[in-house]
């Protein structure tokens, strides 16, 4: 019985092509839209995701707090800020960085490039802590008070003619000379960035005492919740103020995740628009069905059939073309989300990383099925609720 049902349908279908192609169309593009929009979040997120666990997984931050009531103390982070949480428990090492922007000037063009100042000390291991690689040089030392390491894309992009190791470039009226490369790592923090000794940057841009991120890497099994308690209270204690801000990994993730959320809900949002549109189409198209094949439906009620049969024929035919649209738009939508991925990576953005999600393309076609079926109930109701003497005589 059933199959005769979606046999029925399927004749129907093949019956009115256009205004079956035309229906199917407004599904396939609401769910097309969706799967693509909530691939690409859920891309997003996967790649940002990642690419913390490479920035610092196992790594707490500290940073300047927004300013509350008057000012006490000091504001910003220093160097004896530094000093004191270096000397606590669970710590592996601190970096102490400054975020500068800097016009560069290399072989007569100039570019506004951020610089950040970082230590030389052991600066091959806090590198490869952070899974980065050099693709040609190697890290600047104690040594190199004139030496700088660039990002990949800085490399690559800043300036008309492409930066290399024993390149020079000029800083603030100086000289620096590049002793290594990064290899591309898809964040912008090392790609986009120049990096230079802080003891050189702090006689550079007279900025003796100041810090402005410091990144501390935790000892292996060392308790992020547990430490991070610790540095407030001894900032505390050395500052007379709480204006300073301490995130471990769990709450930077969470931050982002809440953020990535809200996009991903809105993109759904956006998306389930053309849906409801879709939807609104197989509803016109099965009332007008129902006015076509009023007599129709007469003979078939005439000869025995229930309300109920009538209900159904007209629910599995809405419903098959609502699963034919969910059909073809989750595979739509899933393909031009990945060929949108393709595209960003060879743009230059390779944080996108568009993965198949199973469960999505499942729950996309159920979903475009019930949409169907939803929309077809009030022609359903129409079409049983004729009266065969009264069906038979419509022409």
């Amino acid at each position: 019985m059933i199959y005769d049902y979606f046999d029925m349908a399927y004749r129907n279908m093949r019956h009115r092509k256009k205004r079956a192609y035309l229906t199917i169309i407004g599904i396939v593009i609401g769910i097309a839209a969706i799967v693509a929009l909530i691939s690409l979040g859920t891309g997003l997120q996967n790649a940002v995701e990642e690419q913390f666990g490479k920035l610092g997984a196992d790594s707490i931050r500290v940073v300047p707090g927004s300013l509350r009531g008057p000012p006490v103390g000091v504001t910003g982070l220093t160097t004896k800020d530094a000093e004191v949480i270096d000397g606590i428990h669970g710590i592996k090492y601190i970096t102490p960085m400054l975020f500068l922007n800097e016009q560069v000037e290399y072989s007569g063009g100039k570019a506004f490039v951020p610089i950040i100042a970082y230590p030389t000390d052991n600066a091959e291991e806090r590198f490869s802590d952070f899974d980065v690689s050099f693709y040609s040089g190697r890290p600047f030392t104690g040594s190199d008070k004139k030496g700088v390491n660039i990002g990949f894309k800085v490399s690559k992009e800043a300036f008309d003619k492409e930066l290399s190791v024993r390149t020079k470039l000029r800083i603030k009226g100086e000289a620096f000379e590049v002793v290594g490369v990064f290899g591309e790592t898809g964040t912008s923090e090392f790609d986009n960035n120049i990096y230079m000794p802080i003891d050189s940057a702090r006689d550079l841009f007279d900025k003796p005492d100041e810090v402005n991120v410091i990144l501390v890497r935790l000892d292996e099994g060392a308790v992020s919740e547990d430490v991070a308690e610790d540095i407030i209270r001894a900032l505390k204690r050395s500052r007379g103020n709480e204006n300073f801000d301490v995130f471990t990994p769990e709450q930077i993730l969470d931050q982002l995740g809440a953020i990535l959320g809200v996009v991903r809900l809105v993109l759904a949002g956006i998306a389930a628009i053309s849906l409801l549109v879709g939807g609104i189409g197989i509803m016109n198209a099965m009332y007008t069905s129902v006015l076509e094949r009023t007599r129709e439906i007469g003979i078939i009620k005439s000869i025995g059939a229930r309300k109920q049969d009538i209900v159904i024929m007209f629910l599995i035919e809405a419903g098959f073309i609502g699963l034919v649209g969910g059909l073809i738009g989750a595979f739509s939508g899933f393909t031009l989300s990945y060929l949108m991925g393709v595209a960003a990576n060879y743009a230059g953005y390779s944080l996108l990383k568009i993965v198949f999600d199973t469960e999505l393309i499942l729950f996309s076609i159920s979903f475009a099925f019930i949409v169907g079926i939803v929309s077809g109930v009030l022609p359903a109701l129409r079409a049983a609720s004729l009266e065969p003497a009264e069906a038979l005589r419509y022409e």
